[in-house]
């Protein structure tokens, strides 16, 4: 048996903890020494006390956890819980390290001060392409990666790699939105093209070929990273679109040479934007 100070060491828990637990009725001592009034203590007291720690973490009330404990919970049932709440909290980790590398994108676009030289800004003409899509409308932006996950598990069986080019979406919302968004989403297809080619989707949607016409002059850049920090991308593509002369005309493409639903924030994304050039800028300004 241990005294409060000595199971207070083994447990890593402070007495003070113990000592409420007790007034709780939450976990009780062993014994108490009927002449000293010491609480006395188990080692086998250890894994109910583990219990009541990891509820604890979990985020639920000392009442409610004297429920869960007075109802003998199951080690099953706990596990289960506690690989939820694993899950919910690396999650959230996800979601902030996300927060953190949009806050430091907004950072650096103040630190550049306009300045466009970390970025490779390629005027082109880019010829027409079939391209195997779908239109929708998306009330947030989880729900696109919702797609393009059914999207990579539906189109293996109908199509072969080989004619499957890079993932192309096209912003047809204007003006900037994150919810309710409409994209067209899809792939670029390879010679030979099977213009009968569909690959049913969920609620009745399905991926059809299209074409996107030719451009003759298109606004491109490059971006390394989460899609979420492209506006220091798309701020440059303005900037040199003020600065030499043209205005933006029809919806921009984002094509990704790179993507894993996994690790986006090692996507490489090709922003396209057609362009037109302003045949008197002095007047337009």
């Amino acid at each position: 048996m241990f005294r409060i100070g000595e199971f207070s060491r083994l447990a890593q828990v402070s007495a003070s903890q113990l000592r409420n637990y007790d007034q709780l009725g939450l976990f009780i001592p062993e014994e108490v020494d009927p002449q000293t009034g010491y609480r006395l203590y188990s080692a086998e007291q250890l894994p109910q006390l583990n219990r009541i720690i990891a509820l604890k973490e979990m985020g639920l009330s000392l009442a409610q956890i004297k429920r869960l404990v007075d109802e003998e919970i199951s080690a099953d049932e706990l596990r289960g819980m506690l690989l939820m709440k694993k899950a919910q909290i690396e999650q959230t980790l996800h979601e902030e390290a996300a927060r953190l590398r949009y806050i430091e994108s907004r950072i650096e676009q103040i630190n550049l001060k306009g300045n466009m030289e970390n970025y490779d800004i390629v005027l082109k003409s880019v010829p027409a392409k079939n391209v195997l899509t779908v239109r929708s409308f998306f009330p947030m932006p989880q729900a696109v990666r919702h797609l393009l996950r059914e999207m990579q598990q539906r189109l293996p069986a109908v199509a072969a790699k080989s004619t499957i080019g890079h993932l192309t979406a096209i912003m047809h919302s204007q003006p900037f939105t994150e919810e309710n968004l409409d994209i067209e989403l899809g792939f670029e297809l390879k010679p030979p093209i099977d213009e009968a080619l569909t690959v049913p989707l969920s609620d009745a949607r399905a991926l059809v070929v299209n074409k996107l016409p030719a451009e003759k002059h298109m606004l491109t850049v490059t971006r390394v990273g989460h899609p979420k920090t492209g506006h220091g991308s798309y701020s440059a593509l303005g900037m040199w679109a003020q600065a030499n002369g043209y205005r933006f005309e029809g919806p921009v493409r984002e094509v990704f040479i790179h993507l894993e639903l996994s690790r986006f924030h090692e996507t490489v994304t090709e922003i396209q934007y057609p362009v037109q050039p302003i045949e008197n800028p002095a007047k337009t300004a």
